[in-house]
């Protein structure tokens, strides 16, 4: 028996008991009609375990139900890693398979596409997603260089199922949402970061757009580590249960690259149900004092009289208080990106302090303080 959720029309279907007595829950993507864990994995750091590793936590995955899966073509060797564990694992039909492409320059879009079915072994994709269309620019290429039919001609071939579209900018985000073209939408949503729950997410229910969640721990932000080490009270597992007590939301994908996450995920499942309307005002509380100079890439501060893309100066800049001295690796990955994505034109040095910014910013950020910040710290090759 079906429960029919009157804010979106997601439905709660009958739930499937695990191995250990717990129940996953699956939920109504939208129009695509598919039946998704309300649980899935995000499988941006697979790249970076062991084919052990991924193929283990797969397996635990599928026999804790959960039926998703996402992953992407700028993940490193992360599609590798899950190629090989669904195919020795026998498990592909068992999971609904997505992946994103970033790239705007048509051949080279066509190119990413083979290479994840090649990659995931594979002659489908559930959902592919075109990614991070959260400018106006990048969506003026995407209407115009021919990706929007070729996905659709992807779709009428059943090289794929499903069309989607991530987004960080609502603005945008609502343009493309209205085209009526794209069947799921991936949004960050997380108590940093709430500004889709007024705006985004009642579209997509209008529209019976599936939405899936990510970021549901700020990218890292919020993870247990991160949370112990910047003074936070709030928990991974009420960060899960946040997201996934919202009525439009229908699968969560954080990454899960280890078994202590999918435990403390799995956990969430089972008990956000106690995540009440005051509990959820309370884990807000816990983080709005201590993020008060987080970024959420809403773009409303743009254009810069400077030349500066303050969204992309300032998400390197949240990355980097985030690792900045804890982790190596990732520091090292986020001087290459910032050195590759934000011209020398467009350094945070370049900043005057005209305030212009601020006066846009919803959130108040004091964004010249950032941009002295940034420019102290963060590194270019």
């Amino acid at each position: 028996m079906c429960i029919t959720n009157p804010l979106t029309s997601i439905y709660y279907v009958a739930q499937m008991r695990r191995g250990n007595g717990e129940q996953m829950e699956y939920r109504r993507l939208g129009k695509t009609e598919l039946q998704v864990s309300a649980l899935g994995i995000g499988a941006l750091k697979y790249g970076s375990v062991t084919q052990e590793t991924a193929s283990e936590i797969v397996k635990a995955a599928h026999q804790n139900g959960i039926n998703y899966i996402d992953t992407a073509r700028g993940y490193g060797e992360s599609e590798i890693r899950l190629g090989h564990a669904l195919k020795k694992l026998r498990l592909r039909d068992r999971f609904y398979l997505s992946s994103k492409i970033i790239n705007r320059d048509f051949k080279q879009f066509q190119q990413d596409f083979e290479t994840i079915l090649s990659n995931l072994q594979t002659d489908y994709l559930d959902i592919l997603f075109i990614h991070d269309v959260s400018t106006r620019e990048n969506w003026d290429k995407v209407r115009s260089n021919g990706i929007l039919d070729y996905v659709q001609e992807l779709r009428s071939k059943g090289r794929i199922r499903h069309i989607g579209v991530s987004t960080h900018d609502c603005g945008i985000g609502e343009e493309i949402i209205r085209t009526g073209i794209f069947e799921a939408a991936m949004l960050a949503y997380n108590p940093t970061n709430l500004e889709a729950e007024d705006t985004l997410f009642p579209l997509c229910a209008a529209m019976d757009l599936g939405v899936i969640v990510m970021k549901p721990l700020g990218g890292g932000v919020l993870s247990e580590e991160r949370s112990r080490q910047m003074g936070f009270s709030v928990t991974a597992e009420e960060c899960l249960k946040f997201a996934m007590s919202s009525p439009y939301v229908s699968t969560v994908i954080p990454g899960l690259d280890k078994a202590e996450y999918l435990n403390i995920a799995l956990h969430a499942v089972n008990s956000y149900i106690d995540m009440t309307e005051e509990n959820r005002r309370a884990v807000i509380a816990k983080v709005d004092i201590k993020v008060k100079n987080y970024c959420r890439g809403c773009g409303y501060c743009r254009p810069c009289p400077q030349g500066i893309p303050i969204p992309d100066v300032l998400k390197y800049w949240n990355r980097w208080e985030v690792f900045g001295g804890v982790d190596w690796s990732q520091m090292h990955r986020i001087t290459e990106e910032y050195t590759k994505e934000v011209p020398d034109s467009g350094t945070p040095d370049h900043c005057i302090s005209c305030g212009a910014c601020t006066k846009k910013c919803p959130f108040n950020l004091p964004i010249p303080k950032l941009m002295e910040a940034a420019a102290k710290n963060l590194r270019r090759y």
